[in-house]
């Protein structure tokens, strides 16, 4: 049941209303219902492996509440994340590891059909997060089941996050909440908002991406333009995944974290990294970089440890080596820019520095949507050496898209992502106050149209990060 689809446009009212009509007492069997329900949809028999995860680090967290011995709290952590992670690593990395292994002895490993589990990487990460809290004892362990069930399964945020803490997410299920329009008010808007970005900015540029990324010869001009569409594209439609999972929540009173704060707008790569994918960055800060050290213990630590974090970054998107070198870029952009941060402490980043920021993330977006790193180096190949034009404009055209036509199109698609983005959060209420009430909801009534449009098109493609 993807958020696009019509039987999530069904399901999500169904679950507001009944949510807000049932007591306090009762509201979280039934969202931890909806949630398995929504879970299943996908896949029935996978649902039992996100209830063996649950209970899994739930048991831990009770037992090392209880556990006083340093040592019998460690082994309890290391069970506790052992299965999370094995369970990541068999759907995820299985045939790499056997492949390598065998290739050690000259051997071929033959690849099995292995199917991902949609969200895998998303609700294993909260689980294991949560035990390590407990263990840090940042947090008490979550005493009731189902509460903790629901933190771990909770429909919005599962198959494509954001990562939440328990420390947030947990208090705010287990609260008596009370209806209210301004939540109602913000959770359709950033659901309207979310859908404009995937189904129609996302959705409208996959076609001459994908058509580049798949030719045979492409012209650098296309792989150029693709690469920067491709930009737009996973933008588009992963914040927009992360706009329609808070209006859902909103709807039921929750407030999810932000995932994306204008991250395009960065003026070096650490404040990029600040602003993309915020609740994976900020899982890795804390449950990776700052133990191995991070800034705290020396240059060679935090070089060791900014490497470490992007390639398990990399290797978290998927186990083609083009994501782990997408991760290696970015480790040796952040190296860089923390090698010049110490020659130069004085320095202010820039409009010079912004732009080149946004330079090197596109770079990079080559090796994530290619997939392979034979073909991301070939794409690079083609960028720097070939270029006609004309080239470029035909597979323009054989997207399905129509030539200089499309070019106008791109660019009110790109400047109503720029204007989406400076939209005041529909929680300032004073920022509101300065916009024109008539122009506002004109600017949605016209957002909610051509989603319509394009959703009675037909042409909606799978949301990227549902494969991670």
């Amino acid at each position: 049941m993807s958020f696009d689809s019509l039987s999530y446009l069904v399901f999500l009212p169904v679950v507001v209303f009944l949510h807000w009509r049932l007591p306090s007492r009762f509201r979280w069997m039934l969202l931890l219902g909806a949630s398995y329900i929504f879970y299943a949809s996908w896949d029935v028999a996978l649902s039992l492996l996100i209830f063996s995860v649950t209970a899994l680090s739930y048991l831990a967290g009770r037992l090392l509440e209880r556990a006083l011995k340093p040592s019998l709290r460690r082994l309890i952590l290391a069970a506790a994340l052992a299965l999370p992670a094995g369970v990541l690593i068999y759907f995820k990395y299985f045939n790499l590891l056997g492949t390598a292994f065998f290739a050690l002895f000259g051997g071929t490993w033959r690849l099995r059909d292995i199917i991902l589990p949609v969200g895998i990487s998303f609700y294993t990460f909260q689980a294991m997060a949560y035990v390590i809290d407990v263990f840090r004892k940042s947090i008490p362990a979550e005493k009731h089941f189902g509460f903790y069930a629901l933190y771990i399964a909770f429909f919005p945020q599962l198959v494509a996050g954001p990562i939440e803490r328990a420390g947030a997410l947990l208090p705010q299920l287990r609260a008596e909440r009370s209806f209210s329009s301004d939540d109602l008010s913000c959770g359709l808007r950033l659901m309207i908002t979310g859908f404009f970005r995937k189904i129609v900015i996302a959705d409208l540029i996959a076609p001459f991406v994908d058509t580049v990324y798949r030719a045979e010869f492409p012209d650098g001009s296309a792989v150029l333009m693709a690469t920067l569409l491709f930009a737009i594209q996973i933008y588009g439609d992963f914040s927009g995944y992360s706009e329609i999972a808070s209006g859902s929540a909103r709807l039921l009173g929750i407030r999810l974290m932000a995932n994306f704060n204008r991250p395009y707008g960065a003026k070096d790569i650490r404040a990029f990294w600040h602003r993309w994918h915020i609740s994976l960055t900020g899982w890795f800060t804390d449950y990776v970089y700052i133990p191995l050290g991070g800034s705290r213990k020396g240059l060679f630590r935090q070089m060791l440890a900014t490497t470490v974090v992007f390639a398990l970054c990399g290797l978290w998107h998927g186990a083609n080596t083009g994501f782990i070198l997408w991760g290696l870029l970015h480790a040796g952009f952040m190296l860089l820019y923390t090698l010049l941060r110490r020659a130069f402490p004085d320095w202010q980043s820039g409009y010079v520095s912004q732009g080149l920021t946004l330079s090197a993330v596109c770079l990079s977006w080559i090796f994530f949507r290619a997939g392979k790193a034979s073909r991301a180096l070939f794409l690079c190949r083609q960028l720097f050496s070939r270029w006609h034009l004309k080239e470029g404009i035909r597979l323009l055209k054989s997207a399905s898209l129509r030539g200089t036509s499309s070019s106008a199109l791109i660019v009110l698609l790109f400047g109503m992502l720029f204007v989406l983005d400076r939209l005041p959060a529909s929680d300032d209420r004073a920022a509101q106050a300065n916009m024109s009430g008539i122009a506002l909801s004109g600017l949605f009534l016209a957002i909610l149209i051509a989603v319509f449009i394009r959703l009675d098109a037909g042409t909606a493609n799978a949301f990227i990060y549902f494969q991670f």
